[in-house]
């Protein structure tokens, strides 16, 4: 076809191939590549753009290190491309998210840092590349010029908690050394919270138990639902309370003498690990609501020593979390209990790795999940 008729006939060509060789006036060059299969998840690892600043630094990492001399020449050395991918089979059904993606210089005193990058790492360092604009559409990509250093590489779509898959694929003239950097956000600046006294002693406790307990001296999940909405953390909770189902996990869980029931030491036990969660929660809801995001979920369990993933996270914030995905503190109190258990089992039945039960074992752990 000769180029009157292309014109004629075409406005708008796509060149498509597996790697940028073209592009290169040498063709017996050769471009290098990394790819990324990775996603972002709602209240996570979906942080939005740039101008969401308290966000963008939980949107997947990736680091780069380019190596080689100086090009004084400019020449385009980089080439990245972001694709969404769809997750539903029928792919005309998919509605693509507008994604970009934004680069920055790592300095050289950040160089050992390991990682995720915390916020306050995008609020001193300005992008040295990014996508011209944020694009409604399958893939966008960028031919840059990076000099000879390392860089941060931060996918993300226009606007935050938008969940969606990509892959990102990094072409290099030269050898490059490319790993995700995102990890599980081990570096973000939580620590873990030490309980606070409530005001009583474990014998003011005791005697609080006495006194509102049956003539054995226990309490069942009736009464231990009352004492906790109508007395211990009365004017604390914003939904409705502990439900009866809750309470009845509760007391099986901390039910070391097996009578369906909680004696005294049993209840200053629970009462403590009441109290310590509710410090956390308390310190974790930095927006002042009530209730913890994913986000302020996610640090409150690790502000209690507890690793969460983030498919985990998820889950439980539709299992246990309102409409929203926001937690109550009678819900997250609940959850945290029931996981502190949980991994207490686990650690007395396992080797580190692995875990394997007796049936009569496995039976006992199904009460309590």
């Amino acid at each position: 076809m000769n180029m009157e008729d292309c014109c004629k006939y075409y406005t708008n060509i796509e060149i498509c191939g597996m790697s940028p060789d073209f592009l290169d006036e040498n063709p017996g060059g050769h471009w290098k590549t990394s790819m990324y299969e990775n996603r972002w998840v709602a209240g996570t690892t979906a942080g939005g753009c740039i101008n969401n600043r308290e966000t963008f630094w939980t949107n997947p990492q990736y680091r780069i290190k380019v190596n080689g001399k100086p090009d004084s020449t400019q020449t385009k050395n980089i080439l990245v491309s972001l694709m969404q991918k769809p997750d539903k089979r029928n792919r005309r059904m998919v509605q693509n998210l507008y994604i970009g993606f934004t680069i920055f210089e790592v300095p050289e005193k950040d160089g050992t840092h390991t990682g995720k990058f915390p916020g306050s790492f995008f609020s001193s360092q300005k992008p040295v590349a990014q996508t011209r604009r944020f694009m409604k559409s399958r893939e966008v990509m960028e031919f840059l010029t990076l000099q000879p250093g390392e860089y941060l590489i931060v996918p993300s779509t226009v606007n935050p908690n938008e969940t969606a898959s990509f892959l990102l694929t990094i072409f290099s003239r030269e050898e490059t050394q490319c790993y995700e950097n995102s990890g599980h956000s081990r570096n973000d600046p939580v620590e873990k919270v030490k309980q606070e006294k409530d005001g009583l002693d474990a014998e003011n406790k005791k005697l609080f138990f006495r006194q509102h307990s049956d003539k054995y001296e226990e309490v069942d999940s009736e009464q231990l639902q009352r004492l906790l909405n109508e007395r211990i953390l009365k004017g604390d909770l914003k939904s409705g309370g502990f439900s009866i189902d809750a309470c009845r996990s509760m007391v099986a869980l901390m039910d070391a003498s097996v009578t369906g029931k909680l004696n005294s030491q049993e209840f200053v036990h629970l009462w403590n690990k009441i109290m310590k969660y509710k410090e956390v929660f308390s310190k974790m809801d930095v927006s002042q609501t009530g209730t913890l995001s994913l986000r302020e979920l996610r640090n409150a369990f690790r502000a209690s020593g507890m690793s969460v993933s983030d498919e985990m996270l998820n889950l439980m914030a539709v299992r246990y979390g309102a409409s929203s995905g926001h937690m109550s503190l009678e819900n997250f109190i609940s959850l945290a209990i029931r996981l502190g258990c949980m991994n207490k089992i686990f650690e007395k039945l396992s080797d580190g790795k692995s875990v394997k039960f007796f049936k009569s074992e496995w039976m006992v752990v199904s009460m309590y999940t």
